[in-house]
């Protein structure tokens, strides 16, 4: 029990530092498209991948129709767009 609540908040705690990380890597080191993008787009995996390694936790409970099952595929969206991101930026040269 303990250890899935350490686990819990060190996902929460990073789920928090991702955008600040993001946030200050734009601004400080003054990127230009490709930086941006691949930033952008590893903040994006990185989210996407922190909820989905929260394991049976939820934020929309499943149970509930047509709706139950919409924060797993965001998740899954967010790591796909933030991959192709993350590719373009690189493509950039």
């Amino acid at each position: 029990m303990l250890q899935k609540l350490f686990r819990f908040a060190i996902i929460i705690v990073l789920m928090l530092l991702i955008p600040i990380g993001w946030y200050q890597g734009v601004t400080t080191w003054g990127l230009k498209l490709k930086g941006i993008l691949i930033l952008t787009g590893g903040s994006l995996f990185s989210l996407g991948l922190c909820y989905k390694l929260l394991g049976s936790w939820d934020l929309i409970p499943d149970w509930i129709p047509l709706i139950g099952g919409l924060d797993d595929s965001f998740a899954w969206i967010m790591m796909l767009v933030g991959g192709v991101m993350m590719g373009g930026g690189f493509m950039l040269g």
